[in-house]
């Protein structure tokens, strides 16, 4: 359920395919790997079934194809749009190592990743030509509140998937909504507020109400109060709009935005800054989205967004801070940021391969990062 979003949403986010040549257009490796993700969704929906080994070589063929129309839409599509390209490249990395951790026994792990790249559309789809559009209806039947309200969003039916997540925030208190699923739904309507519909008055009136609601826990209320506070401050703000800023002023927009924060140290539930990570991470994927393949600019918005990231949500934007600098140090070979970027990847892999045993960083986590350090040193 959760992948069939991924390939069929990417597909209708972004225009252009009518002018690619047989040999460009993304569709027949498209409508391909929709076989697939069909025959997947009955494995991953079911532990049991994912782990079952009469499944495992259905699963892995299913994983290979996958992988095989990526690897060709990769070197074949997209190049009309670098964003996009760059989202491509991502979730291409991301069934990769899914595919690779289940080859090596690591089937929970796999499942997971294989169920969160439902978020991955969601960094291209809350850009700023988001707007609902009709979707069928079946593909979120069944589903749980919370799984049906990310499907809405990563099908682009915004409306929808807000009306869901507001609900859960009402009924926390009456349904007994568990406090991880409150703040996450929290966190998207930020997103919504932020990235979809860029409303700061919208955003503070919201977040203003729910941190008015004594039912809430108060940690919630607090942090509520303070992401009002920073969409009204916003709302207050003079200045042109981004639509028509050049790739060097929306990055130092962005970077304003971010000036007081220190990326080592603030961890991802500072209360207000993550409405101002949100605004700066959409002001850094118009720099990506900006005419032209590479520049200096698209770099370090790369650097920046592989950054943000891991410091939003981790469960909204699943290890993107990590492909992004992936594919900084790839695409800027040998230049002083895909150096910041290595050091920055290196740090968040490290991290996030370390507990109370020290650290273990796999083998092949280990052997991507050695490739990855001789192309940006």
């Amino acid at each position: 359920m959760r992948l069939y979003g991924i390939i069929m949403a990417v597909l209708i986010t972004h225009s252009g395919f009518a002018k690619a040549g047989a040999e460009t257009d993304p569709r027949p490796d498209m409508h391909e790997m929709a076989k697939e993700i069909t025959t997947l969704q009955k494995f991953v929906l079911s532990e049991a079934d994912f782990g079952a080994p009469k499944n495992e070589a259905r699963i892995k063929q299913s994983l290979g194809a996958l992988q095989k129309h990526l690897e060709h839409l990769g070197k074949k599509s997209f190049g009309h749009d670098p964003a996009l390209k760059i989202n491509a490249q991502l979730l291409r990395s991301h069934i990769g190592d899914a595919s690779r951790s289940f080859a090596e026994g690591s089937k929970p792990f796999a499942r997971f990743m294989l169920q969160s790249s439902l978020q991955m559309c969601i960094a291209c789809h809350t850009r700023h030509q988001a707007a609902d559009f009709s979707w069928p209806e079946p593909e979120a039947a069944g589903l749980p509140k919370l799984d049906r309200a990310d499907y809405y969003f990563a099908t682009r039916q915004f409306s929808k998937g807000k009306a869901i997540y507001e609900s859960l925030v009402n009924a926390q208190a009456a349904e007994g909504v568990s406090p991880w699923d409150l703040r996450r739904a929290l966190l998207t309507l930020a997103v919504y507020y932020a990235r979809v519909k860029e409303d700061p008055k919208g955003g503070a009136e919201y977040f203003r109400g729910v941190g008015e609601n004594r039912k809430l826990p108060l940690y919630i209320q607090e942090e509520c109060k303070a992401w009002a506070g920073e969409f009204a401050d916003w709302g207050r703000e003079a200045g042109a709009s981004p639509v028509k800023a050049t790739e060097t002023e929306l990055l130092a927009r962005a970077k304003k935005l971010l000036r007081s924060d220190d990326f080592s140290l603030v961890s991802d539930v500072g209360r207000s800054f993550h409405v101002r990570r949100l605004r700066a991470s959409a002001l850094f994927h118009r720099v990506l989205e900006s005419p032209g393949e590479k520049s200096p600019a698209k770099a370090e918005a790369l650097l920046y967004l592989g950054q943000i990231y891991p410091k939003i949500s981790s469960n909204l934007f699943f290890r993107f801070g990590e492909m992004y600098l992936k594919a900084c140090v790839q695409d800027y070979q040998k230049t002083a940021t895909a150096r910041a970027c290595y050091v920055a990847l290196e740090l968040l892999v490290t991290e996030g391969f370390t507990g109370s045993a020290g650290t273990n960083i796999p083998a092949a986590d280990e052997a991507e990062l050695i490739r990855l350090k001789r192309l940006a040193y």
